[in-house]
């Protein structure tokens, strides 16, 4: 039984072919000029969103002041190895102070250069490096005012332990204090055979210079810089013990 051939056949069509032709008259439409025509893959094409501010709780101004307030330790320091008689415990101290120098100074820097773009305490290396460094001069400062070899290993493995979790970032802002305290009571704690009085002095230097650090936010930022301006009075307690 014979029947009618299809539209397409009887126009002497294939219908691949029409379908084929169907594609082309889409793809030929004709684009105003001055109007890009879009293509179905185009059309699914997504405008990378540009990262958003970073927002640092202090300013450009206050972490470039975080950074000069860390000059006066480090000129005490260098004078004492340059131009003083300095004994073997001033020496040790002195270097322990000018090896976390530079780290906190480029810690800073780098927070008021990139202010807004980097921040200051998640995953920053700077500050990472800046905090190891506070625990490796801290074992070196043990060694300063104790004089002894096996404390100074001691507080050396402590400090490491507190390094390595600090470099993972696997510690918590109340951990990477607390350890950093007992950094302190390490260094400090071997005064009192030296001098009771200077031991005391030596704990409140301390704790006052922390104060402001700790009470950064309700100081509005100026608590940091302020901080380190207070290390002064407690670096000459350390180098009247050592």
């Amino acid at each position: 039984m014979l029947t009618a051939p299809s539209p397409g056949l009887r126009r002497g069509v294939h219908p691949r072919r029409r379908t084929a032709m169907g594609r082309d008259k889409v793809a030929d439409v004709v684009v105003p000029p001055g109007e890009k025509r879009l293509t179905s893959e185009a059309q699914f094409e997504v405008e990378p969103v540009p990262p958003e501010p970073v927002n640092a709780f202090m300013s450009p101004t206050q972490e470039l002041l975080n950074a000069v307030t860390m000059l006066p330790t480090a000129c005490m320091s260098l004078h004492m190895l340059l131009f003083d008689s300095a004994s073997y415990g001033d020496a040790v101290l002195a270097a322990a102070i000018l090896m976390h120098f530079p780290f906190s100074f480029v810690y800073h820097t780098h927070c008021a250069m990139r202010h807004g773009s980097v921040h200051p305490v998640e995953n920053n290396v700077f500050l990472k490096l800046d905090l190891a460094f506070i625990h490796i001069s801290g074992s070196f400062i043990a060694l300063a005012t104790s004089g002894s070899v096996l404390w100074f290993s001691a507080t050396f493995v402590f400090n490491l332990f507190s390094v390595y979790r600090t470099m993972l970032w696997r510690n918590t802002v109340l951990e990477r204090r607390v350890c950093r305290f007992l950094c302190a009571v390490c260094y400090i704690a071997p005064i009192i055979t030296v001098s009771a009085t200077l031991f005391m002095l030596a704990m409140f230097a301390f704790i006052t210079m922390a104060l402001p650090f700790v009470l950064n936010q309700q100081l509005k930022g100026w608590g940091h810089s302020l901080s380190h301006l207070l290390l002064v009075p407690y670096v000459v307690v350390l180098f009247a013990a050592t």
